[in-house]
């Protein structure tokens, strides 16, 4: 624990913590921007479920109401595979990896989701996920931040991306860093883009190289993009690179 403290110091001297942060040993954390970080537990036993491969988070606060296609919503979880959920009915328990049929897929999960890129990484494996609040009333951002994860079945093979929420405009942000091409496992099939609560209303990603949907079943790879989701309307969004 104290080998993690003082890592933390070093690299993130610029962050005020209101909890304590659950680390692997001697990750890296991405990004030096100023946040609010908060602990994620397992339960009174204390044990971190966030770290655990296929798992959706404990009940997250977002810190501000965030609508999405139509809804408000102040808390939600995240997924170690890369996406965030308003549907709180899943906290703590199994986060697919499988992506073997198009969004939208009524009736499974992921719903009511933001797809930053939904592929399966291993945070058991390495990396760490974290989640803040920047800034203040009334322009906060919520982030979360998938640092340089594993892709499972290729451990050499390093993902980082980010998703970022923000108060008032209810704008989202997709960074990529980098999302690696696994084709040996899931086909190297990632998605990249929203679906709502029901199925119904959902927004893709053109990928601009592939010019197709970042949709199943295509394999598609990144580096170093940005993506803004525009709200229009209740029931849709304009995706801006």
């Amino acid at each position: 624990m104290m080998k993690r403290f003082i890592y933390l110091l070093i690299f993130l001297f610029s962050i005020s913590a209101s909890a304590q942060i659950i680390l692997t040993q001697d990750t890296t954390v991405c990004g030096l921007q100023t946040l609010q970080l908060h602990a994620f537990s397992g339960g009174s036993n204390g044990n971190s479920l966030f770290l655990t491969d296929d798992t959706h988070s404990p009940i997250v606060n977002i810190g501000f109401p965030f609508t999405f296609y139509g809804n408000t919503y102040t808390q939600l979880l995240i997924s170690t595979n890369g996406y965030l959920t308003f549907d709180l009915t899943n906290a703590g328990l199994y986060s697919p990896w499988t992506n073997n049929l198009p969004i939208p897929n009524p009736g499974a999960i992921p719903e009511n989701a933001i797809m930053g890129v939904w592929h399966d990484i291993d945070p058991g494996v390495g990396g760490v996920i974290y989640e803040g609040v920047n800034g203040s009333a009334p322009n906060r951002v919520y982030v979360v931040t998938w640092c340089q994860i594993p892709m499972f079945s290729c451990n050499n093979m390093i993902a980082t991306h980010q998703i970022k929420l923000h108060e008032g405009s209810n704008k989202i942000e997709t960074f990529i860093q980098d999302k690696p091409l696994c084709l040996t496992w899931a086909g190297g099939t990632a998605i990249h883009g929203t679906v709502d609560v029901t199925s119904t209303n959902f927004n893709i990603v053109t990928d601009p190289t592939l010019l197709l949907p970042r949709n199943w079943p295509l394999p598609w790879t990144a580096t170093n993009e940005g993506w803004e989701f525009l709200p229009n309307g209740a029931n849709s969004y304009t995706i801006n690179s």
